[in-house]
């Protein structure tokens, strides 16, 4: 399976953590990696494009960068849009890889992770028969985690109906750990209320088998893109016209279960390191500039040819 995985990073911000997170991916599983489809975000700051391009010319013809026309942030996707704006297709997070990659399989990443082990061998062996391998769920956001109804490992077994599902998300609701979701969810999930709200392949490192899944998702099927942020139909608080967003890859984990494919949990802890609240440092600066020095260090000491690089 040598060079038989290609990598998919949406990248906004942080060259110095996007830069710890491909070198100690390649450090650590390239023999398994061919190409890196790099699509980096229209909205980036001229001070953190000089340090993106370093890393591009370093990487040189492994990397296939890519910045669409649209810059989409945390905004809800306009489902009929993307059937009838193709620029607007390829701007959805990881779309332009997705459709471009010849590898059998993909894997995403955030730009804030470092690998310490062979990430991509161990969820080659986890696929198995499977459309995904990866970490499954945000349970921690979700009641049905929060009461032990369910977990990573059982996403296929707990289908409540959407009355319970209502119910065990307005018991005990607090907003510093649950989404809005207990005001009402949108008519799919009064329809299908399974897979959950948080149910998803968690896209900081994920094993996506291309040749299944990419058949069922648009352009080429009918699922929804990966990237694609759909409204759940939930509203936030006094914003009465804004509704909460379905994170990164839920509809599409929805349309694709949906359309009978089946994904694994596994534990990615064991060969990286993430911090799942990354994106809160991009409304801190002081957090912000903390975790970039800190990935610069580390950039320093374990990969000195691209620190002089860097810095020449």
């Amino acid at each position: 399976m040598k060079n038989n995985v290609d990598v998919l990073i949406n990248v906004f911000g942080k060259p110095h953590q996007t830069a710890l997170s491909l070198l100690s991916l390649l450090q650590h599983s390239g023999h398994h990696v061919g190409l890196i489809h790099f699509q980096e975000e229209p909205a980036t700051a001229e001070y953190e494009r000089k340090g993106q391009e370093k890393l591009i010319r370093f990487l040189g013809d492994r990397l296939v960068h890519f910045m669409p026309k649209y810059w989409n942030g945390i905004d809800p996707t306009d489902e009929g849009r993307l059937r009838t704006d193709r620029e607007y297709l390829l701007s959805m997070r990881y779309q332009h890889g997705w459709e471009r990659s010849e590898a059998r399989y993909a894997l995403t990443i955030h730009n804030d992770i470092e690998v310490h082990g062979d990430v991509v061998g161990h969820l080659l062996e986890a696929i198995g028969d499977h459309s995904g391998a990866g970490e499954i769920g945000q349970c921690w956001w979700c009641p049905a985690g929060q009461n032990n109804l369910c977990d990573s490992t059982r996403y296929a077994e707990f289908t409540p109906s959407y009355p319970y599902l209502m119910k065990i998300y307005n018991k005990n609701f607090d907003p510093a750990k649950r989404r809005a979701y207990h005001l009402g969810l949108s008519q799919q999930f009064q329809d299908r209320p399974w897979p959950l709200p948080e149910c998803r392949l968690n896209e900081w490192c994920a094993l996506i088998d291309l040749e299944k899944v990419r058949p069922d998702t648009m352009p080429f099927g009918p699922g929804t893109p990966f990237g694609a942020l759909i409204p759940s139909g939930a509203l936030i608080g006094e914003n009465r016209d804004r509704p909460v967003c379905l994170d990164t890859g839920v509809q599409w984990f929805r349309d694709m279960n949906h359309l009978g494919h089946r994904f694994v949990h596994h534990d990615i802890y064991r060969d990286i390191d993430h911090d799942r609240l990354g994106n809160v440092a991009l409304d801190s600066p002081e957090m912000y500039i903390e975790k970039e020095m800190t990935a610069l260090h580390r950039i320093k000491a374990e990969y000195p040819d691209f620190y002089r690089f860097l810095m020449s």
